[in-house]
Order: C-alpha cells, then structure tokens, then sequence
C-alpha cells in the first residue's frame, strides 16, 4: 500500500481532504493531511512571520517526524509551490510527486509572478509589482490575505452542501508565501517521476491551463485530467483518489 501526504492550497487546510483521505484509507493507504501553518485550525498562528520556507518545513517535517519514506506527495493549487520546495530537500523519500491544478515553479518564481509571468512571458518586473500590489491591498493586520476567488473556487451552489461546507472554512493566507520568491537548490521536483492533473471545467487562474498545455507533452511528465473545477478534492473526490493511487502505483 503507498503512503501519500497530501497538501492543500491556499485559504485552505488539510480539511479539504476530508473525502479523498477517508477513500484513500478505506483502500488501505495510510494518508497524512497537514494544515500549515496559519492556515485551517492553525489559523491562530497567522502573522507577518510565515514565509515559503515555513510551510515547506511545516510538510518536510511531517515526513521527518512521521519517518515517511516512498512517498507519493501530492499538492493542489498554492501547494504546488510547497510540494516543490519539498522535493528539492528530500528527493530521496518521495516515490512520485503530483500537481493537482498547480503552480510548478522554478528558482526566484512566486505565486505572485507566476500569476503574471505564465500567462505573459514578456511581462515586466512593474507588472510583477503591480499584482503583488494587488496581494496586499487584500491583507489584513496579521499579515493574511483575503481569497480573490469570486466563484468559491469553481464549486457549484446547488447542491449547497460542498459550496457551504468550503465557505465557512476557508482564511486568510500568509501574503509573505505568496509574493516572496522560493528558492530552490536542487531542481525542485525535477527528475523524480511526476504527474499533472489539470481540472478542466476550471474557470479559475488562467497560469494552471497554460501550465498544463506546456507540460502535456513533455516526456518526462505524466498528464490527467479531471472534468471538475479548481476544488477537485472537493467536488470529485473518488477520482481524484483514483488518479492518486494510479500516480502511486506507476
């Protein structure tokens, strides 16, 4: 059986995998689901202080600390970011690494930038400035963002039930992990076998489908899709269970 650590985006917690998780665990994995820090039922802990390297540490010592070893690491959106830095520290206890909906970036990217950069490979440090701007025009007092999604990450209203159980849980961000740059070492991710699942009936941040188009037919990519929105964990959580365990056992 594999052993998966599961990591969610931003404005969210490992709540999110509420419904993956318990499928995960009734096929016999064992399933780590951290929050990180500021964030969920860590939210108390928000301030000005969180950065990229927090939330990388907050997961690669939950492999530490657990003594994880072969492990399918999967993050959603924001994740992506974190799951990269992740794999540039400890390549050697991951056995694949998945990007459901995310960011992939490279050395010096942030979610900021690659808001901008993915979509206009001629943008301009001032376009970069200006959506870092934006970020924080959003943040409060203690350093979160408040979620720029209109559409509650693509989850349908009716029924009610998904729609309200995200809406009542989601926080603020720790704006500092979405502007600053991460840094990495080692690749990232690079060389370590990979799967991109992409939520094509998204209607969310443009960066993931351009993404997804680049890596769909790079060799040293495996590509899904999943005819759901952003929130697949959510709104499609057999499938996206079945494409983790497809991703583990390739």
């Amino acid at each position: 059986m594999a052993t998966f650590v599961l990591v969610h985006g931003a404005w969210h917690g490992g709540w999110c995998w509420r419904d993956v998780r318990a499928i995960l665990r009734a096929g016999g994995h064992e399933v780590f689901t951290p929050t990180l820090t500021g964030l969920g039922e860590r939210s108390h802990l928000l301030s000005r202080d969180i950065d990229m390297n927090t939330h990388v540490a907050d997961v690669a010592n939950t492999i530490v600390w657990e003594e994880l070893d072969d492990v399918v690491l999967v993050g959603h959106s924001y994740g992506g970011n974190v799951i990269t830095g992740v794999a540039d520290r400890m390549k050697d206890r991951l056995r694949h690494v998945v990007y459901l909906d995310a960011f992939v970036p490279s050395d010096g990217d942030s979610s900021a930038s690659m808001a901008v950069t993915v979509a206009n490979p001629d943008a301009t440090e001032a376009d970069i400035g200006a959506e870092i701007k934006r970020r924080l025009d959003l943040t409060g007092e203690r350093g979160g963002s408040r979620t720029h999604y209109t559409n509650m990450f693509d989850i349908p209203e009716d029924p009610p039930g998904p729609y309200r159980w995200v809406e009542r849980r989601i926080t603020p961000h720790p704006v500092r992990t979405q502007i600053e740059p991460i840094r990495l070492e080692n690749g990232g991710s690079d060389g370590l076998p990979r799967t991109y699942i992409l939520c094509t009936g998204s209607e969310g941040p443009a960066p993931f489908r351009i993404l997804a188009k680049r890596i769909r037919d790079d060799p040293t990519w495996r590509f899904r899709e999943l005819p759901t929105g952003h929130d697949a964990m959510v709104t499609m959580p057999q499938e996206t269970a079945e494409l983790l365990i497809e991703a583990a056992e390739s």
